[in-house]
Parts: structure tokens; C-alpha cells; sequence
């Protein structure tokens, strides 16, 4: 029998054992703040001890505020590759988490499967269950009623597939039947379903998606190490979470030029919103520029990049006080990483190698080119919401 979890800030009681699942009638809060951890991933003593003597601190501290500054339930969602192939590390990275005091959610990811096991799912699983339960489960914050699965169709460490097993599809299908048609849905999993070069969502999310009906839904998932949050339709959105640490514990920012961080997702009055928390500084500026010259290939141009940036951002800039401008959207590789692996990092070739090989063109970065070189250049963002950011380039 697996064992059933309780939380208290939560709604909805689900037994894993026998899939039951209890509504309360009237709902006790109003919202909550989640901070979505994209894939810990620690490999090594000095790596792990990295997350808890660098990173988790820093995590504390948005832990702290939120308790501060609201009633409301927080908690911490692990999207996954909660560790690298070091089953040993699975309690420990849990319990270090549990030691922030909020509760404690997880999917499975690739990395979290037994490795020296070939060809048997549920074997290589164990380490990853007996740690944190079933592989698939539900939960309710605020009026969100959030699903986890397992997309990882695992054969051995180097040959697995994506997708998501009938059994899971079934039991999702009671659970909708016993959700209401007006409930927002969050389904959390380790790996994407929207591939943004294609502009295509995967075959078995589309099921998801039919299962889920016209109801609010939103994908959160890890995996790809880079931010990205994709309109898929009017009423359906993934938020892709970049990594932790950086790039793979080799590099202080991700390849996409995404700072350390978490995802925060903050529900208030029955609505979302969300924003990419940076942990690598007390700012959480979310507006990186270059003056002119800094940027290759852009030398005559100022250049800006928007962390946490999607499609409905609007970005703009005024030229020494003149009218407001759209920016120009461009697509690089993050100035700031580059120059970390060509100039700053050293490792063995293998690592190199990985980390210049991450170093792929990203859409969050706009240009404009000033009129004279003294110029003061005021950059502007605004986010869906409505927020809005300033930066200052002399």
C-alpha cells in the first residue's frame, strides 16, 4: 500500500492507495505562493553541498518574505531531476527542502531513475517512491487543483522516451470527473510538451489536454534548463523552468542567459501571476543591458535582455528624454554566458564542451540603435500583468 499524504494547506485530500479524492465545499483561502525549483540536480558532495550552503538560503529568504507579506499557503514544487543520477542524495535533497518549513511536492525525472538498472521501469523508480511516493498524485492550493505525473518512459539511462502511461491517463480521467468544469488545473511534469521550433505541442500532452477539457490549464515542467512560458492556446499555457543552479552546476547563469533563481507562481482572488525570482543577487531586476560596444555584432546598438520574458511583454526605450520606442527583438546567445565559458570557466574539455555547446540563440533580447553617442537611453518593460520595469543606459 502506498502511503497517504496529508498536507494541511491544502483542500484536496487524495489517497494514493485508492485514488479517492475529497473536495471541501467552501474554499478556506484565497490564493497561495508557489516557488517552482527547476531540476536541483546535484551530482557530487561538493555540488549538493552548494545547494545547501549557497541556494537554499537564498530560498529561505523568498520563503520568509512570502510569510511575511501574506496570509496565504506557501509551498515548493521540485519539477524534477531533483538529483543527477545519485539515488543516495534522494532523502537528503528532500529533507533539505522539508527544513524550509513549507510543504514539499515532486515529479520524477530522468535523472531521478535508478541507472544501474536496465529495463525495468518500476525497479529503477523504487529509489524515487520510496523517497517521495507515487510517481503520479494531486493536490490542491488556493482554487488550483494540481497534478503530477511522470512523463519519463525509462528503458536505461541512455535510451528513454516521453510520454505518459495509460494507467496515468485513466486515473486522470476519474480525477476530472470528480473536479469541477470550473476549476483551474495545473499539471506539473518533468519534461515539456510544447515544442516552441515547431510550434507543436506532443502527441500525449494533446490527450492531457482532452482529458482536462475547456477548463484553465497550465503545464509546469523543467528539463530543458532554460526559462519559457508558451501560450499554447486562450486558455492553456506551459511554463518551462529553467535550472537551479545555472548550466548544470558548471556555469552561475543558465545557457539561455536565465539567472540562478525559482519560478514563483502567486494565485490572488482566483487569478495567477508569475514572475522568474533571481537568487544570485538582492535585486530581482529583470532588465540586463549593454551599452553600445559590449555585443558582438551589436556594437552600434544598446542591447537589453528581459529574464522571464515571453510574448506578451512589450519591450520599449526613449532616446534622451524623446518618445517611447519599440525595441527591436533580436536573437543571440547570451553575452554574459558566452563570456563566462570562452573567458572565465576552466574545467576538463568534456565540461567545455557541454557548456559551449548549450550557448544556442535566444529570443528575450532587443536592440536599438542610438542616435548619438552620449545618449541617455531609458529602457521600459512590461510584463502581461501590467508590471513594469525601468533600466538606465548612459
Amino acid at each position: 500500500m502506498l502511503p497517504i499524504f496529508r498536507y494541511t494547506i491544502t483542500l484536496l485530500t487524495t489517497l494514493l492507495c485508492g485514488f479517492e479524492v475529497c473536495f471541501a465545499s467552501e474554499p478556506t483561502n484565497s490564493g497561495f505562493n508557489l516557488i517552482v525549483v527547476g531540476d536541483p540536480q546535484p551530482q557530487t558532495e561538493e555540488q549538493i553541498s552548494r545547494l545547501e550552503l549557497e541556494l537554499l538560503p537564498r530560498i529561505r529568504q523568498v520563503v520568509e518574505e512570502y510569510q511575511a507579506t501574506s496570509e496565504l499557503p506557501v509551498a515548493i514544487l521540485l519539477t524534477g531531476d531533483v538529483v543527477w543520477d545519485t539515488m543516495e542524495f534522494l532523502p537528503r535533497v528532500k529533507a533539505d527542502f522539508e527544513a524550509l518549513g513549507v510543504p514539499v511536492y515532486a515529479v520524477i525525472g530522468n535523472h531521478d531513475h535508478d541507472r544501474n538498472v536496465v529495463g525495468n521501469e518500476p525497479l529503477a523508480e523504487e529509489p524515487f517512491e520510496a523517497t517521495f511516493g507515487s510517481r503520479y498524485y494531486s493536490f490542491e492550493l488556493g482554487q488550483t487543483l494540481f497534478v503530477a505525473l511522470d512523463n519519463i518512459d525509462y528503458t536505461s539511462y541512455d535510451e528513454y522516451d516521453l510520454g505518459v502511461s495509460r494507467e496515468q491517463l485513466r486515473w486522470l480521467r476519474r480525477l476530472m470527473r470528480q473536479t469541477p468544469k470550473n476549476k483551474r488545473v495545473a499539471v506539473a511534469m518533468h519534461a515539456p510538451v510544447f515544442n516552441r521550433r515547431e510550434g507543436e505541442v506532443i502527441p500525449y500532452a494533446k490527450r492531457i489536454m482532452r482529458i482536462v477539457g475547456n477548463r484553465e490549464l497550465h503545464f509546469i515542467t523543467g528539463h530543458s534548463h532554460r526559462h519559457a512560458t508558451s501560450d499554447i492556446s486562450s486558455t492553456v499555457v506551459e511554463h518551462g523552468v529553467a535550472q537551479l543552479s545555472g548550466n548544470l552546476w558548471f556555469a552561475p547563469i543558465c545557457a539561455d542567459g536565465t539567472p540562478q533563481g525559482v519560478f514563483c507562481i502567486e494565485e490572488r482572488d482566483g487569478a495567477w501571476q508569475w514572475h522568474h525570482q533571481r537568487l544570485d543577487t538582492e535585486s530581482n531586476e529583470p532588465l540586463v543591458a549593454w551599452p553600445t560596444g559590449r555585443v558582438e555584432g551589436y556594437e552600434e546598438y544598446v542591447v537589453v535582455k528581459v529574464v522571464g520574458w515571453d510574448k506578451r511583454w512589450s519591450v520599449e526605450c526613449r532616446e534622451d528624454g524623446g518618445e517611447s520606442v519599440a525595441m527591436e527583438p533580436i536573437t543571440i546567445a547570451d553575452p554574459d554566458y558566452v563570456q563566462y565559458v570562452e573567458h572565465e570557466a576552466d574545467y576538463e574539455p568534456i565540461i567545455m564542451e557541454r557548456l559551449r555547446r548549450s550557448a544556442l540563440p535566444v529570443s528575450h533580447y532587443f536592440c536599438y540603435r542610438p542616435s548619438s553617442e552620449n545618449s541617455q537611453i531609458i529602457i521600459t518593460a512590461t510584463d502581461r500583468f501590467g508590471r513594469e520595469f525601468t533600466t538606465v543606459v548612459e
